[in-house]
Order: structure tokens, then sequence, then C-alpha cells
């Protein structure tokens, strides 16, 4: 199938609802088994539920969760639109980009492949740019870090509907097998590479004041996790 080669532009999200708007964007031009409309389909039932916890007074550290989200998905976004652009795509991302119409991938691989580039590359960087505009650090036990780690249980709702999208075939066979073992192994993944994510945000900040050291790290995390997602799309 095609999907679309050109842009007229991008420009970043202000809102969750504005990310919304942009996911529901993407999945209308491209087709349903390309690899990204994949990640983006899971991405964007992810961020419904965030948005309803935090209409729901579910996080305390006033607008840090919503600014995070919103400068999280913008990352997504700027490689989608580098992509249409025909510019390259950040290495962490260029795994899924270019193998997204591969034959023979099962749908969960470009899932975790878009969850590994979000979460171990873009995820710190976001952190970093939301507490830099909120005037805050991400420090441990602090009301943003407590924020940061309640999100786990938000993503453990999301977790049993977006396993049905991909529960068929040997997967569902699997599962049968299994029984929750896989589940909890899933969502310990989940908290992990998040947990490491918020480490990996302090390290980061403490080196905004050294550029160039700041850059050679920036660098070769974008390439540490381009070799993991190479690795779950073989």
């Amino acid at each position: 199938m095609s999907r679309a080669t050109t842009t007229t532009g991008w420009d970043s999200a202000a809102t969750i609802d504005d990310v919304l708007d942009r996911m529901d964007t993407i999945a209308s031009t491209l087709p349903t088994d390309d690899g990204v409309a994949v990640f983006n389909r899971m991405y964007r039932q992810v961020t419904r539920l965030v948005r309803s916890a935090i209409e729901e007074g579910e996080f305390g550290a006033g607008p840090f969760l919503e600014r995070l989200d919103v400068h999280f998905a913008n990352l997504f976004f700027a490689a989608h639109a580098a992509d249409l652009a025909g510019a390259p795509v950040p290495v962490a991302w260029a795994p899924l980009f270019e193998q997204r119409d591969r034959t023979g991938t099962h749908p969960v691989q470009f899932a975790l492949a878009g969850m590994n580039a979000h979460i171990s590359h873009d995820l710190p960087c976001a952190v970093v740019l939301a507490c830099r505009e909120l005037g805050v650090e991400a420090q441990d036990d602090t009301p943003e870090h407590v924020d940061f780690s309640t999100t786990n249980a938000v993503l453990e709702q999301a977790q049993e509907e977006i396993k049905t999208w991909f529960s068929s075939g040997v997967v569902a066979r699997l599962d049968d097998l299994g029984g929750r073992l896989d589940d909890g192994l899933a969502t310990f993944g989940i908290h992990l590479a998040r947990a490491a994510a918020w480490e990996v945000s302090q390290v980061l900040w403490a080196l905004s004041d050294n550029p160039r050291t700041d850059g050679l790290f920036r660098t070769n995390l974008g390439r540490g996790v381009a070799m993991t997602s190479r690795g779950i799309l073989l």
C-alpha cells in the first residue's frame, strides 16, 4: 500500500488534545498494517488514558504530566514529519521507519520497536524539556518523579486492551500456555525501561552545561536504542 510522501509543514502540538488530533491524522494517512501506524495506534490509546487520568486529578505535580506528555509526543511527531519530508529520522527511530513495510514482521514487533525508541530515547529528552519549561529539576522523590512513576498504573490499564490487538496466531497460543506470566513480564519490562529513562534524564540534566559531552551522550544513546530496535524487528 502507498503512504503520503510529502508534507506541507509541521507545528508542534501544544496540548494533549492536539496530540490526539495529530495521532488521528497520522492514522488516517497510513495503511493499518504499516509499522508506524501500528505504533501510533497503541500510543494513541495510552495517551487517551493519560489524558483521562489527568482530568480525574490522579496526578499531584500540577501541569508536569501534561507538559511531559506533549513534549514526549512531539518527539515522535518530529520523526514522522522528517520521514514525510524525505529527511533522515532520528537514529533511534530509524529501524522502525526503515522496516515499517517489511513482510513477515508481526505487528507486536513494530509496536515494541516504537516503544523502545520512544521510551528509551525520547522519554528522558522529554523529561528534561518539561522540567526546563516548568523550572523544576528531574530529581528523585519529588512530586514530578511521583507522577512520572504513577503513570505506570495507566500503562497497566492499557495493557489488556492493547494486547488483544496482537493476540492472534502464535501470540495467542503462547499467551494461553503462559497464562498471565507474559503479561507480568511485559509490564515489568516497561517499568524498568521507564525507570531507566528517568535516570537518563538526570544524566542529561547534569550535562546541560557541557554541550559537547551532552551531544556525544545523546548520539550514543540513539545508536544503542537503534541497535535494540533492530534486534526486536529481526
